[in-house]
């Protein structure tokens, strides 16, 4: 698949939104309930949470990067954001069903996450997911480094693992 990696605009939010949600819902179903899965989907589908997004996108400490197709639609995002003492947080990687095991694909928009944060003076990035989930494999193939493991309780107590990556690694 032919893409074009590029800074999101708000106008990307509804996209964004929505291959987030329908990744959470393929890569996190066995690992919590289906209550709390389709409220988390309802949620990110939600005209706030879209709105949310914008405000992201917006954000002067935040990055936001899509891939999208020749015809121009959204097939690929990923984000983070800077905390206060200048470290760099990847919050979401997630791709449509169309390339899900792509791994180039993953790595490109990685890729391009890291060079944002190296070209603002970071030289890594910390990221977490679900312990034991098909993004965990995917950050361990990505060479990321696990840190640390530990229970969310506002994630219906499931063990979540954090992983650091080098960003020269990408560059």
């Amino acid at each position: 698949m032919e893409i074009k990696i590029r800074n999101a605009v708000p106008d990307d939010a509804k996209a964004i939104q929505q291959i987030i949600a329908a990744g959470y819902r393929r890569s996190f179903a066995e690992f919590h309930t289906k209550e709390y899965l389709e409220s988390k989907i309802q949620e990110y589908l939600s005209p706030a949470r879209i709105e949310k997004m914008v405000n992201t996108i917006r954000d002067k400490n935040s990055i936001n990067i899509v891939a999208e197709n020749t015809d121009g639609e959204v097939v690929g995002s990923v984000g983070g954001t800077k905390d206060e003492n200048g470290n760099y947080y990847l919050i979401a990687l997630y791709v449509d069903e169309r390339v899900i095991g792509d791994i180039k694909f993953a790595l490109s928009l990685v890729k391009e996450f890291s060079q944002r944060i190296k070209n603002n003076g970071a030289d890594r990035f910390t990221t977490g997911t679900i312990t034991g989930s098909r993004v965990c494999k995917l950050y361990e193939l990505l060479g990321g480094k696990r840190i640390k493991e530990f229970i969310n309780h506002k994630r219906d107590n499931v063990s979540e693992t954090e992983f650091e990556f080098d960003v020269s690694r990408f560059i």
